[in-house]
């Protein structure tokens, strides 16, 4: 792999000083002043400590940690075997797309975690669905001091690029798993033993609804159209509660945001969620997108939100090509890059490599219920009824449990937080605005669950490189030693 392009001076550690939308004052690091300051009292800053005192600025709107403070974020976060173990048992599967059970087969002190894989098979509008979780047990006693760090995957993606990176070696997991107890969830369908063997675009590459079957076209066609987030919801509980205990911090990332809102509504799980939040790329409630929209969008739009508008039946899967990863997706820390690569190559590339163990598709309710148009309620309905009648629903599915459930992302609870902490990349187009911040889309959420949360420590802290939404996948040590570093902050 050839020399990736050097971040330009806009990346460098600045300060910006003024008032955004609010009465926080935005801010940013200036980490060379607070080195010097601290080197004349004593030893220099740890990055923890650093973070730490970005967080605990009450007044700011965000702040923002420089490339060179990021970077030095995973020193700590080596794997003893350096992910040499994983890496080989995906090397040889095609594709690899290596069977996760086998992990439990190598050796926790070359991995610095237990690996175990959990499948739950759960029960909504008389179906049955699995849902997956690999969970990785930290060897690192202090672990237990600290909630269970839960990973859900966005739309078209799975357990895989959490695990490991495109070219299998560590990813962003494995290294949290050296201080935290982690579990990467992989939502219904999302996840094939195998991965598939269909061309992405083939109407024949369906959802692992049901990993021990396949099923008819028809099913297919009526689970797609069904699925939704209320539905992941209690497969998501059902594996929380069976294998794990204690604190949690739900990450879902992307579409999956909704999921730790929704979380804050049942009763079960709220408790052990604490009044905390962490978010990675993940936004916030559905109902704030709405919100956004009647008060005429003073905040740059996040993409992949709008409905379909009934351009396609309801039952047929968003499919992912490279044209729709070069907007803002494939960027130049993408572990394919090679120098002179445009945006839509690296996606190309990107897609090549993972055409067999990513799913590379997504149901349309994913949009539809994080999106802002709840007049596309009807629609869905309609949708929905049409192809019960013409399949003459042998499987006996209750209509109106489907339609009690459309758009329950609307419906969330946004007060009870204690402490909320949203984390975004300099690139990442769909949370922030690089070019005018005051309009990123996170800044507006953050200052509404201020409002909502009157005595809550809310913040929203930027990692000033060019990352973008998968940063994970792009420097996946360093994000996890910074964002080890805030789930400090948030349980201190």
């Amino acid at each position: 792999m050839g020399a990736r392009p050097r971040a330009n001076d806009s990346f460098a550690p600045r300060t910006r000083r003024g008032w955004v939308g609010g009465p926080h004052a935005a801010r940013s690091a200036a980490a060379d002043s607070d080195n010097a300051a601290q080197s004349a009292a004593g030893p220099p800053m740890t990055i923890s400590e650093k973070i730490h005192r970005l967080l605990d600025d009450a007044g700011a709107v965000y702040v923002s940690l420089g490339e060179a403070d990021f970077r030095s974020a995973g020193e700590n976060f080596e794997l003893p075997d350096r992910g040499r173990t994983v890496s080989a048992l995906a090397a040889k599967a095609p594709g690899g797309a290596f069977d996760p059970r086998e992990l439990a087969d190598r050796p926790a002190r070359e991995l610095g975690y237990e690996a175990a894989w959990a499948v739950e098979r759960f029960r909504r509008y008389d179906l049955d669905w699995d849902i997956t979780g690999l969970k990785l047990t930290s060897l690192d006693p202090e672990a237990e001091q600290y909630p269970w760090f839960v990973i859900i995957n966005g739309g078209a993606a799975n357990f895989y690029e959490f695990f490991v990176d495109l070219k299998n070696r560590p990813g962003w997991a494995q290294y949290l798993a050296q201080k935290l107890n982690v579990m990467i969830v992989t939502i219904p369908g999302n996840f094939k033993y195998g991965g598939w063997d269909e061309e992405i675009a083939d109407p024949k590459r369906q959802p692992a609804y049901l990993l021990d079957r396949e099923l008819s076209a028809d099913e297919y066609d009526i689970r797609n159209a069904i699925f939704t987030n209320s539905l992941i919801m209690q497969g998501l509980k059902a594996l929380l509660m069976r294998h794990t205990r204690g604190d949690l911090l739900l990450v879902g990332h992307s579409t999956s945001g909704e999921l730790a809102m929704m979380a804050y509504d049942d009763p079960d799980l709220s408790p052990r969620l604490n009044g905390r939040f962490l978010g990675w790329g993940s936004g916030a409630a559905a109902r704030l997108e709405l919100l956004r929209t009647v008060r005429g969008r003073q905040v740059a739009p996040r993409a992949g939100a709008s409905p379909p508008g009934g351009k396609a039946p309801i039952f047929e899967l968003e499919r992912r090509d490279p044209a729709s990863y070069a907007r803002g997706y494939s960027g130049f820390l993408n572990p394919l890059y090679e120098p002179g690569m445009s945006h839509l190559q690296i996606a190309e590339a990107w897609l090549s490599a993972e055409a067999r163990r990513r799913p590379n598709f997504k149901q349309q309710l994913q949009n539809l219920e994080h999106g802002p148009d709840l007049t596309q309620k009807g629609w869905v309905e309609d949708q929905i009824e049409t192809l019960l009648n013409r399949t003459g629903n042998p499987w006996r599915i209750p209509f109106e449990d489907v339609a009690k459930d459309l758009y329950a992302t609307h419906y969330t609870r946004m007060d009870g937080f204690r402490r909320m902490v949203w984390t975004t990349a300099h690139f990442d187009r769909n949370h922030w605005n690089p070019e005018d911040p005051a309009r990123a889309v996170e800044v507006f959420i953050a200052n509404e669950y201020r409002a909502k949360n009157p005595g809550a420590e809310i913040r929203l802290i930027n990692w000033d490189l060019p990352m973008t939404h998968y940063g994970h996948l792009e420097c996946p040590r360093e994000l996890a030693g910074a964002e080890y570093a805030v789930v400090q902050w948030l349980v201190r």
